[in-house]
């Protein structure tokens, strides 16, 4: 009995001392591996510490570099970011004021329609109205002669306006595209006056729509407002007028798009009419002399239509400004 207590308590000793060892030997591989790496962590550390401290230096420098040359107003660039220039010298252009045009719109049949005097005389004529009145002709042809001119195939034309006899205000875009029929004009104006705007194919901006007027708030600041009129006593010589206005001014034409009657707006600074400047020139057709007068550079002093008075404006502008 007492051989075999020894002998568990033996036992006991023993598999207390190898559980030390085991436990002593897991217990220095830990502090083995610990030391070993302790020194790569605080080495990554400090790595890590004197990075973040280079880059607060380099930005601390770079934002006074930038600083100073703001203060010096020099231009700042970024590599890789294209900067827009910092003075762009924008070209000056022609912007034309049509007034009094005759965009009536009526409800005709089973729809509305812009009044005209050929295609409505009967419908004017029941209800008592002037058929000279009623002309969208004259600023269809005025609007085809500003597009096809050489003017707004530069670039230099900004902008047209309409006003209409009823108090009306429309914006033409220089790329807006005229139709070529009377009829089919009518219709987009009929269209642009029930809607207020008419896009491009594929929503890619509004070519015509109405405005709120005055027409004043839309023209440039410092433009040269002139407006044309045979009734004006200041008779001057297009071509000649012209080439005293400022190379870097906006000019603005003023021309009636009516039948009959004069423009009154107070915004004109200059209202003019023209010396008639005749070329006598012959053309031989069929073996038939037939002798003909242009009117050249210049509008006149005759009621001449609101289509020849902007063909003079276009290529008295195009002279000045060598558009070839």
């Amino acid at each position: 009995m007492l051989l075999s207590c020894t002998v568990a308590s033996g036992l006991d000793s023993l598999l207390l001392s190898f559980e030390a060892v085991i436990f002593g030997t897991i217990m220095g591989k830990r502090e083995a591996s610990e030391g070993l790496l302790q020194p790569c962590s605080r080495r990554n550390h400090e790595l890590q510490s004197n990075v973040e401290a280079i880059d607060e230096v380099e930005n601390t420098e770079s934002n006074m570099a930038m600083s100073e040359l703001k203060a010096e107003g020099r231009d700042i660039n970024l590599c890789g970011i294209p900067l827009a220039p910092s003075f762009q010298t924008a070209k000056s252009g022609a912007i034309f004021v049509l007034e009094k045009a005759s965009l009536v719109l009526a409800h005709v049949g089973k729809r509305y329609q812009i009044l005209s005097s050929d295609e409505h005389a009967g419908y004017l004529r029941r209800k008592n109205l002037n058929p000279y009145d009623y002309r969208p002709d004259i600023v269809h042809e005025a609007l085809l002669e500003i597009m096809d001119s050489r003017l707004r195939m530069a670039g230099r034309l900004k902008a047209i306006y309409i006003r209409t006899d009823d108090g009306a205000l429309i914006k033409v875009e220089p790329n807006a595209l005229i139709p070529r029929s009377l009829k089919e004009f009518c219709n987009m104006m009929a269209e642009l006056r029930q809607k207020f705007s008419i896009k491009a194919a594929g929503n890619k901006g509004k070519l015509l729509r109405l405005l709120k007027t005055p027409v004043t708030q839309y023209l440039p600041v410092n433009s040269r407002k002139i407006g044309l009129s045979c009734s004006s006593e200041k008779a001057v010589n297009l071509r000649d007028y012209v080439s005293g206005i400022g190379s870097r001014d906006d000019v603005v034409f003023v021309v009636g798009a009516m039948a009959h009657g004069r423009i009154e707006c107070d915004y004109i600074e200059d209202l003019i009419s023209g010396i008639l400047c005749v070329l006598f020139y012959v053309s031989y057709v069929n073996a038939c002399i037939m002798y003909c007068i242009i009117v050249k550079w210049t509008v006149s002093h005759l009621h001449l239509s609101a289509a020849v008075c902007l063909s003079c404006i276009c290529i008295a502008m195009e002279r000045k400004w060598g558009i070839l």
